[in-house]
């Protein structure tokens, strides 16, 4: 085993002996930490690492910390399925368990190439199927955004593929409109590049699915419970850089088979 190896292990038995569920908040930042970490431990990972590699490194990860959880450790009824994440309500906590869904976690943004005529632009707005450490940085940003709002629960482990299991208070769902979003993200600094996307260029932080199921009115301020956040880089931040140069916005068209993006 390499030094890396050896020391990454170290940390990792640090962390066991220093976080549990209470610290869930912090465990989502954790987990993101050990699979960056963990792509060089081999001296041989270059670029990204595969989905196995990266399944299997969470469910390293969370055995070691006793995170993983069975589907008898959840609550016996779904509140709600959707394309995502299956919804349980932990009535104990007052908390919404999201369970994702078939070896899928979320959604992410970027581009992708068309074959147009010549006076078409060929970039495409996309959301496509993430990976564990997508999931993970989208819901550290949600966590930035709104503080303690996703807790990491644990990992169900079911063979080749994992669920991640997070959970988020209980919100009162006040309903607000499109035109009450697009306000209070310009209020935030916010440019609008899709029709339910926006991009700040201050910290370079891009929210996106940002519509009326995905926020709700608490108090006298807007909660993004479950938006896509992220750090636009390469084509993709060039395309929003010109998207709003030019005083355009796209559509965003979601896709659900997944599919090799470009960079």
């Amino acid at each position: 085993m390499s030094d890396d190896a050896t020391n990454l292990r170290q940390r990792d038995a640090g962390q066991a002996a220093a976080l549990s569920r209470a610290d869930g908040a912090d465990l989502v930042g954790a987990a993101l930490d050990h699979l960056r970490r963990s792509l060089s431990t081999d001296g041989t990972a270059h670029g990204a690492p595969t989905l196995a590699r990266q399944t299997e490194d969470l469910r390293g990860w969370a055995r070691g910390l006793g995170l993983l959880l069975s589907l008898a450790d959840l609550p016996t009824k779904v509140v709600r399925g959707g394309q995502e994440h299956d919804l349980f309500h932990d009535e104990a906590t007052d908390r919404y368990l999201k369970v994702t869904r078939d070896g899928v976690f979320g959604l992410a943004p970027g581009i992708d190439l068309a074959l147009v005529s010549s006076h078409e632009d060929a970039r495409r707005f996309h959301l496509w199927e993430a990976s564990p450490i997508e999931y993970l940085e989208r819901l550290q940003l949600q966590n930035q955004l709104v503080p303690g709002l996703n807790h990491l629960e644990g990992i169900i482990d079911q063979g080749d593929d994992l669920a991640v299991v997070t959970s988020q208070p209980r919100f009162d769902l006040v309903a607000v409109t499109q035109p009450e979003i697009d306000a209070w993200f310009a209020r935030s600094g916010f440019e609008k590049v899709t029709e339910c996307g926006y991009y700040r260029a201050e910290d370079n932080l891009g929210i996106f699915d940002a519509h009326t199921k995905n926020l709700v009115r608490f108090q006298d301020d807007l909660i993004p419970f479950d938006v896509i956040p992220c750090r636009p880089a390469g084509g993709f931040l060039q395309f929003i850089a010109e998207t709003l140069a030019a005083g355009h916005t796209v559509r965003a068209v979601r896709t659900v088979t997944t599919t090799p993006r470009p960079s």
